[in-house]
């Protein structure tokens, strides 16, 4: 059994945090948009990481080499996914819409695709996971605890200056 040091076993998360904190940087003093700051911000940590794998090789073996390589990737998809949700899940409806109609007309789309029919669907959806409840004509949250996932999208929203 292989004896991982602390920094062996932190250094992914540390990595991933670095390339957060890196992708923030680019998207406060650049115009590019979010997904090629993200883009840059992992290659350049992957680099870095790589490159002081390089450097400390003598303290490492190839199973802890490989560990430290292998998170930071998960660490980047989860990161990537989280950032990009607020932005593919109207895509990923219009996808479904075309995948499960092949050769749709845009009218067709439109018509399926319209406001009042996306609020119906959404609000069946949130009553049925029990996030919310309706009471006459009004509806409440059942859990306030949802309001922390609500306020951490909306600030990826503004972050990312994504318009409604």
């Amino acid at each position: 059994m292989h004896s991982f040091k602390i920094y062996i076993i932190f250094s992914p998360f540390i990595s991933i945090l670095f390339s957060g904190a890196l992708f923030l940087f680019f998207q406060s003093i650049s115009k590019r948009k979010y997904f090629l700051n993200l883009i840059i911000s992992f290659i350049l940590t992957i680099f870095l990481t790589i490159f002081l794998i390089y450097k400390f090789n003598f303290y490492l073996d190839a199973n802890q080499t490989f560990y430290i390589i292998f998170i930071y990737l998960c660490n980047a998809f989860i990161f990537m996914n989280l950032v990009q949700a607020c932005v593919s899940s109207i895509q990923l409806t219009l996808l479904k819409i075309i995948y499960l109609k092949p050769g749709i007309s845009k009218k067709e789309i439109l018509k399926k695709y319209n406001s009042n029919n996306l609020f119906e669907q959404r609000i069946r959806r949130l009553k049925s996971a029990g996030i919310i409840y309706e009471n006459k004509s009004s509806v409440y949250l059942k859990n306030n605890k949802i309001l922390l996932i609500l306020n951490f999208f909306l600030i990826l929203k503004k972050m990312f200056n994504i318009k409604d």
